[in-house]
């Protein structure tokens, strides 16, 4: 999968140091989203032992983590990820970087990551849970015709039990 400025790359350990700094340089920006991280998430060993855990989720067609790279494929812009895949439906989680967002790549990256697993995973449900305060994604999978349902649940970020907003796409 190929886009005018980013590259789709699917995950494997030879990505374990963009996704570490990845992970490092976007810490504030990610952080006030994404569930509550361990000590030592910002450790290369800990990235590594969590690449590995998806690339064995991966082998069983239980999730798909995909990486959005820059053009020289020298560091990481965001990720796009599908998990849980079970009966024709999975989860999707998404990030990207704070210097790329409000440029249009996340939505062609979903766009694009999206028909991919309707074509080769046999999915005809993503739903993706978005905090009602995250008005810069409700905006996003709206967009991306994801139909809100009304079925909230919780998440925890930063030690604070959040309800999240649930968004369908469906075939």
């Amino acid at each position: 999968m190929k886009s005018n400025k980013i590259v789709f790359q699917v995950l494997n350990t030879d990505y374990t140091n963009l996704l570490l700094e990845y992970y490092s340089d976007n810490k504030d920006h990610l952080e006030i989203w994404h569930p509550t991280t361990p000590k030592d998430f910002y450790t290369f060993k800990y990235q590594k032992s969590k690449v590995q855990e998806r690339i064995h989720l991966m082998s069983k067609r239980e999730s798909m983590h995909i990486l959005m790279l820059d053009k020289a494929q020298t560091k990481m812009i965001g990720h796009c990820n599908y998990t849980k895949i079970k009966d024709g439906r999975c989860w999707l989680g998404y990030s990207i970087a704070k210097e790329f967002e409000g440029k249009g790549l996340m939505y062609k990256a979903i766009k694009q990551t999206a028909n991919f697993m309707f074509n080769n995973y046999a999915i005809t449900e993503i739903r993706a849970g978005i905090l009602p305060h995250n008005h810069r994604s409700k905006k996003l999978v709206e967009r991306l015709d994801f139909k809100y349902i009304d079925e909230p649940d919780k998440l925890e970020i930063n030690g604070k039990l959040w309800t999240y907003d649930t968004y369908l796409l469906s075939l």
